[in-house]
């Protein structure tokens, strides 16, 4: 996909260019404490208290930040501003703080909280941020959000267009520019979302701001008609046989649901797993399945070929006496990209609970495969805790 050509991007100098250095930073300190205080106003009694004295008391290398970083994953998104903004107030140099603070403003803001002045605070902390670090993407894209929230839609563009330029990779930030530019009633919106789409087709930027952006939906739609490639590769992928045959079929219908899910804008299937599984009980049949099994008494082993020369090996071997049996199993797996690697590698015992291991021959023949009729087995595999299982034929009753 092409990438998407913009006007040419204001300065973020001349964006700050507004009154003298001092006279700003003082400005903003002013705003910062006013949040703050009106942060604590609508915090519940007590919590005021504790937070100051858990500042107090924090070990070396535990701040604000800290505390902020923590509130966030839990989206006590006003704690964790009221955190940020400790940090940021003690040292105004401290960009990720001031940065952290104006995002966290946002967000209380948008869950429906928050004073009238928290945009132009947010405005301030997001600027101060990026003339420390212009070259920072997050800072640029706290800025366009904060001076979206301004409806300021020249400086909105401006900056969150420079997060794109310096993070082209990150969905959230061509998302935010989707929204400035639509906004800004800049046709150009509906290929910047599509940007974000296709660097995460499921991923919740893009989801998120199709939904919230329906005056763009029919050219945003057009864009995906374009770039939406859905390409399972079944016939690659699907094993050679009768059953690998069937379930090319179905990755076919999966693939063209997903294509037209991706046109949609809607979450679809990114791939599809064609693989024949190994058989716990029973064998593999060539022609029917993609590989062949041999079994005698005492050993077994299993072999698919699956598609893009993937191929899938399981071995067993065991001994018995009477109802009582012991076995070691492992599977094998080798790829053209990965080569090999082993798994499940482990084994067990297994006590038959049918006398004379079933009292049919058919059921003594099993039993001499290593799958009798009806058995309690003990099993551990890889290291893992040992677990017991109810088991028919291989087939599990109860596990625990």
């Amino acid at each position: 996909m092409r990438i998407l050509q913009f006007r040419k991007i204001v300065s973020v100098v001349a964006i700050l260019a507004f009154g003298s250095v001092p006279a700003i930073a003082q400005d903003m300190r002013q705003a910062i404490a006013a949040a703050l205080e009106t942060l604590g106003a609508g915090f519940e009694a007590g919590d005021l208290a504790d937070f100051n004295a858990a500042l107090a008391a924090a070990p070396a290398g535990v701040s604000g930040d800290t505390f902020g970083h923590l509130l966030f994953t839990r989206r006590q998104f006003d704690k964790a501003a009221w955190f940020f903004g400790t940090d940021a107030l003690a040292d105004p140099d401290d960009a990720a703080s001031l940065n952290n603070m104006a995002a966290m403003l946002l967000e209380t803001a948008a869950a429906g909280a928050g004073a009238p002045s928290w945009a132009r605070t947010a405005r301030l902390a997001a600027e101060a941020a990026v003339a420390l670090h212009p070259e920072v993407a997050a800072y640029n894209n706290t800025l366009g959000n904060a001076a979206r929230a301004q409806a300021d839609w020249g400086a909105a563009v401006a900056a969150a267009g420079r997060a794109t330029e310096l993070a082209p990779d990150e969905p959230l930030y061509w998302a935010n520019l989707a929204r400035a530019l639509d906004a800004a009633g800049d046709p150009a919106a509906a290929a910047a979302l599509a940007r974000a789409h296709a660097l995460e087709p499921n991923g919740v930027p893009a989801l998120l701001a199709a939904r919230t952006l329906p005056a763009i939906g029919t050219a945003y739609r057009a864009q995906l008609g374009q770039s939406c490639k859905v390409n399972f590769r079944c016939q690659e992928i699907c094993p050679r046989s009768i059953i690998g045959g069937l379930m090319s079929v179905t990755c076919e219908i999966e693939n063209a649901s997903a294509q037209m899910a991706c046109q949609a804008g809607e979450p679809y299937a990114t791939a599809y797993d064609c693989r024949e599984e190994l058989p716990e009980y029973g064998i593999l049949i060539p022609g029917l399945n993609a590989g062949f099994s041999l079994a005698v008494p005492g050993f077994s082993v299993h072999v698919l070929v699956n598609g893009e020369g993937k191929v899938d090996v399981r071995a067993e071997a065991g001994i018995s006496a009477g109802p009582l049996g012991g076995y070691l199993r492992g599977d094998g797996h080798y790829s053209p990209s990965n080569g090999a690697s082993f798994d499940n590698l482990g084994g067990g015992v297994r006590v038959s609970i049918l006398p004379g291991a079933g009292s049919s021959e058919a059921a003594r023949i099993a039993s001499a495969l290593g799958h009798p009729p009806a058995h309690i087995e003990m099993e551990t595999l890889d290291g893992g805790p040992a677990k017991v299982n109810i088991e028919t034929y291989n087939a599990g009753v109860i596990s625990f």
